[in-house]
This record gives C-alpha cells, structure tokens and sequence, in this order.
C-alpha cells in the first residue's frame, strides 16, 4: 500500500487525551501518513505533550494563539481544519480529535477499502463510545454502528471515523467556496454539515469493524452542549474549559471565589466557550443571588434576588415555594445589614401568586414554567436537570399567574437548530 493518509487533529485543553491520540497514529500498522496538530492555544501543559513529538517529521504542529474573545466568531475546529487541508498532500484525508485513540489497523483497514473499491469517495468505520467520570473511570459504553451505505451522513457517522479521497475537496471548495463550513451557527455540528456537502458528490460506504474509540468526559464537547439553551440561564453557575466558574447575573459572568464552593460544588455546568464568552466579565462575586440567607442567631430568612433580601414572612410561603432548611447560609450581620430591603415573599392562601422569588421552577398544565426575572418560561424538563433546578416543581395554573407574561421558552438548543436545518437525521 504506497497510498499517503493525511491527518488532521484538533486540540485544545486535553493533555492526556491528547497524548494517547498522537501515540495511536505513531503505532499504526500503515506507516505512510502525515499528522497535522492544530492546537487552538491550549495551555502549557497541552503544548508541553505536543513538543515531545514533534522530533517525528511527518508531525506538523500549529497553534492558532487565538484570543479567548474571538472563539465566538468561528467554529473553532473547522476553522482549524481549513487551515491544515491546503497543506496536506495525502491521497486520503482522516480526521481526529483529542479525546479518540485510532486503533492500530485503522489507517491500513480505510486504505484497503479505497483499493478493494475504487469507486469509494468516502468510508466510515464502527466507533466505540465510553462514558468515563472525572477520574477517567469508565461508567458505559455503546457502538455507534457502520452496516450500511449512507447518502445522508449528517448527524449519523463521528467526526473521528471518516475518511474522504483528497480529490474530494477541490470539488468542494468550487461548489460552496470553502471546505468546511466554519459559520459560527454550526459549532455543534460542523461535521455533519461537511458530511453533507461530501453527500453531494458520493455516499459513505460502512467499514462494520470498531476502528476507533472516543472518550466522552463530563467536559466533553457533546456534554456541554447537551440540553443546552439557547440562552443560559441567570442565576447558574457555569466554566467554560479553563475551568474556572462564574455565576450568571443579568447577561454577566461573574468570577466566584472559594468562599461559594458549596454552592457551585457539584452544581456547576459546562458550559462550550464560544456560550460562555458571549457573556462580559463582571465583578468578583460578593453575594450571588437566589440563595437562602440568615444571620447566626437571628430566626428570619431572607431569599436574595435581585441584590436584594426578600424576607420570606412565614412557614406557609416557605414551603410552597419548596425552599429546603439545609440550604439556608449563615452571612455576617453587617453582610446581611447591608443589603437593601426587596419585596416580602408572601403567600397568598387566595391561590393568587404574587410576587414569586425568582428562578423557582412551576408545574402548569403539565408542563414546566421558569419565573425568573418577573416572566414565566416555558422549560424542558432536560434543561432544568442540566441546570440543577432539583426542587420539586411548584404546582400553579395560568390563572393563578395570569398577571405575569409568558416569555420565551427554554428548550435545548440543538433540537432547534436541527428543525432549521435541511438535514435529514432519520
């Protein structure tokens, strides 16, 4: 087999993974390959891993020293693709990513296949999928399968278990003027839709052997956008990749200290960066709202919102609203003394809801409602999970709430995206 593969790996923030992506490509058993390594400025540890290869000459190496505020404008690692594609010089083009290892006889199975069929534009493989946990520990796995011949590939066939003839992308580039398309609209698909400009010129023929592994962590791309809304949520407390959290006040990212960890321990969402810096940086975080307060020797509870301390006035309204006792934290008298004075937390035995605290969670005609910000929103059941909404949904009816408006809903975002899209995903 004479036949050169070009690779092209995007990277950024996954050392180890990283490591054990390059290391599968140096151990496969077709040797004739070229490794482009497009890095989107990772940190140094991720550089680090990179130099240790770059002894190997058909390793190439790129970082893209983006500033964090212009990952928002593009697609990230379709814009990284693009920049490598005009370089390589394999008769094959293959992709990967940092957290998906080849299996040693991946490059020579896809290679045999062009040869055994020389009417193949394009193959795809068997993928293994495993869940780990923060410790890298394993908790499932399932096969994405490869038995049949695709016409539509989008939304079905891994980023990681494709390969296409290079004589592909000419034909690309001339048809939409660009090989991958890097619009900032496709950052969770970006794949697919490239799938499918392929799906224009030819179909992707099944290679049935598990030829490939990629690892889903709880940072993972795929699990950061999973039930994610279009609009994240004020109140929440969410990272990006660099780890670091902020908490989410009226369109602001808020970096928090130590001090909060027990309430953003276990409780924070992951959120992909170009989401996150949608948002400004604000100040350090002093008292976040939404939160129960009390001081130390003091019986009255206050919710804080707004900036404010809204006194919750007795035991009714407190457990209507299904605030729990064991989240109620202590602040120092002059803290809490120096807070102005919000609207009392009252309820009404009426059945009329006035005045609700703000990112409590409704049950209305079956469906879950949001108040937050003096609006109700419509909500998934799978975002208000992601976003740790845990109390038990208060019950309410549209004429209890009929002096509040009905905002617009919180559903995941990409089940909208996919509706707008005319991509099959049958």
């Amino acid at each position: 087999m004479g036949e050169k593969v070009s690779i092209i790996l995007t990277s950024y923030n996954k050392p180890h993974y990283l490591q054990n992506a390059i290391e599968s490509v140096m151990k496969q058993t077709h040797d004739l390959w070229e490794l482009f390594i497009m890095d989107d400025h990772s940190n140094e540890e991720t550089t680090a891993v990179i130099h240790k290869y770059l002894h190997d000459r058909r390793i190439r190496y790129q970082n893209s020293f983006i500033h964090p505020a212009e990952r928002l404008k593009t697609t990230r690692y379709a814009t990284l693709i693009n920049a490598a594609l005009p370089f390589t010089d394999g008769d094959y083009i293959s992709y990967l990513t940092d957290d998906t290892v080849y299996h040693p006889e991946r490059l020579s199975r896809m290679v045999q296949t062009f040869s055994d069929k020389p009417e193949a534009q394009a193959v795809y493989s068997k993928q293994k999928v495993i869940h780990v946990n923060e410790r890298g520990e394993e908790i499932s796995h399932f096969y994405r399968n490869a038995n049949a011949v695709l016409d539509q590939a989008a939304f079905q066939v891994d980023h990681c278990s494709v390969m296409h003839r290079r004589s592909l992308l000419d034909r690309i580039q001339h048809k939409y003027g660009s090989y991958w398309d890097d619009d900032m609209k496709h950052w969770n698909h970006g794949d697919s839709i490239f799938w499918a400009r392929i799906n224009n010129f030819a179909p992707f023929l099944p290679i049935n052997e598990v030829l490939d592994t990629t690892y889903k962590t709880p940072d993972s791309f795929q699990n950061a956008y999973r039930f994610l809304p279009a609009d994240l949520i004020d109140g929440s407390f969410v990272k990006g990749s660099d780890q670091n959290v902020y908490f989410l006040d009226q369109d602001v990212r808020h970096p928090v200290g130590e001090r909060w960890g027990s309430l953003y321990l276990n409780r924070t969402v992951a959120v992909p960066d170009p989401y996150l810096f949608q948002y400004k940086i604000g100040k350090f975080l002093n008292i976040p709202n939404y939160i129960l307060v009390k001081e130390a020797d003091h019986p009255a509870i206050f919710y804080i919102e707004a900036g404010k301390k809204r006194r919750i006035v007795d035991q009714y309204a407190f457990q209507f609203y299904q605030f729990k006792r064991k989240d109620i934290l202590t602040l120092e008298k002059e803290e809490l003394e120096a807070l102005p004075e919000g609207i009392p937390i009252t309820r009404d035995r009426s059945g009329l809801i006035e005045n609700p605290p703000g990112r409590r969670l409704f049950f209305i005609e079956r469906e879950p409602f949001l108040f937050l910000n003096g609006v109700f929103h419509p909500m998934s059941e799978q975002v208000a999970r992601k976003f740790f909404l845990h109390h038990k949904p208060i019950p309410a009816s549209f004429r209890n709430i009929q002096q509040f408006p009905i905002g617009k809903p919180f559903y995941p975002v990409y089940d909208e995206i996919i509706k707008k899209l005319n991509i099959s995903t049958d």
